[in-house]
């Protein structure tokens, strides 16, 4: 069975957004990983793919079963609301994919520590 593995984010008018994106799906991409033959993006507003289109891209190379998961901090609108209405729309245009939807970053402790490294690295030049 061919998996793929769907990285969801909000998107943004801003090009550098687009890049960091690109940067992370990039990464997933070098490591290697069995559980997922296949890896796509797409963005819930302005940037592109966009969501349903970085889905159909998986859809045509054969995934026959795609986890998606949001890219998101916060359980906002487009967690609570958005993003469950467009997945029963994409379940509805591809019955025959199995789609798992992960749960979204949150508050999750590899995030404090990225923090708190920013933090460090912020001060190395007055050190």
């Amino acid at each position: 069975m061919k998996r793929g593995l769907f990285v969801l984010a909000h998107g943004s008018r801003a090009k550098e957004a687009d890049e960091t994106l690109k940067g992370i799906v990039e990464t997933l991409n070098g490591k290697d990983n069995k559980e997922f033959q296949l890896l796509g993006f797409g963005s819930m507003e302005f940037s592109k793919p966009s969501f349903g289109e970085g889905i159909e891209d998986l859809v045509k190379q054969g995934a026959e079963e795609i986890v998606i998961v949001p890219m998101f901090l916060f359980r906002g609108n487009h967690i609570q609301f958005d993003i469950p209405k467009k997945f029963d729309q994409i379940k509805e245009q591809h019955p025959d994919v199995k789609f798992i939807m992960g749960q979204h970053i949150g508050a999750d402790n590899r995030i404090a520590e990225i923090i708190e490294e920013r933090g460090r690295e912020a001060l190395q030049p007055t050190i």
